[in-house]
């Protein structure tokens, strides 16, 4: 038994042996990353070393009575990487286009399928109140398994129901209709047909 043992146990340092330099004989799982994508000039993923150099900060988020430190980054900062702007602005400018950014929408999914809504005006720092970090740390420790690796935390909501757990995507839509006008004005039937 003992001699079976040993045969075994030199066959496989003997076959390691002849591994051609270079090779790994064990893949490396990939980092986890979040998915941005939608109505953007570019889509892609971030991981937590991507993230790191967008500039983190680190914000006390109070829920359920309990007060704790999270770190991430703003997710303005996460859409301007991926080349969002509000778009421009002026008596010069057609109304389908004037700042078509902010009338688009950020749709938050869980990997559970759970999904939040925002304008992407009230996440945009100096125009909405809303403050919402992709966050991947909280109280200088990874997150969770059952909340990580990444979650989406709104800081200013009052209940915690649009703080997204296991965070996988973050996608930017144009709102349907959202520049439909009519003569008799906004909300009018016509206007709302229009939209349709």
């Amino acid at each position: 038994m003992r001699s079976s043992r040993w045969a075994c146990a030199s066959a496989l340092l003997l076959g390691l042996a002849f591994l051609p330099t270079g090779t790994v004989a064990f893949e490396a799982s990939p980092a986890p990353s979040v998915r941005v994508d939608g109505s953007l000039p570019k889509t892609g993923t971030l991981s937590v070393a991507e993230l790191e150099r967008l500039g983190p900060v680190t914000l006390a988020w109070t829920t359920h009575g309990e007060t704790d430190q999270v770190k991430g980054v703003r997710v303005d900062k996460v859409l301007a990487h991926f080349g969002f702007t509000p778009g421009p602005m002026g008596k010069d400018v057609p109304l389908s286009q004037k700042v078509k950014g902010y009338r688009q929408v950020l749709v938050a999914t869980a990997r559970d399928g759970f999904q939040a809504v925002f304008s992407c005006a009230e996440v945009s720092e100096g125009m909405g109140q809303t403050v919402a970090l992709l966050a991947w740390e909280v109280d200088g420790k990874p997150l969770a398994s059952d909340v990580g690796p990444f979650r989406l935390v709104v800081l200013t909501d009052g209940m915690p129901s649009r703080s997204i757990r296991q965070l996988e995507r973050l996608r930017v839509l144009d709102a349907p209709g959202c520049c439909a006008r009519s003569p008799e004005g906004p909300g009018s039937p016509r206007d709302l047909d229009e939209a349709h």
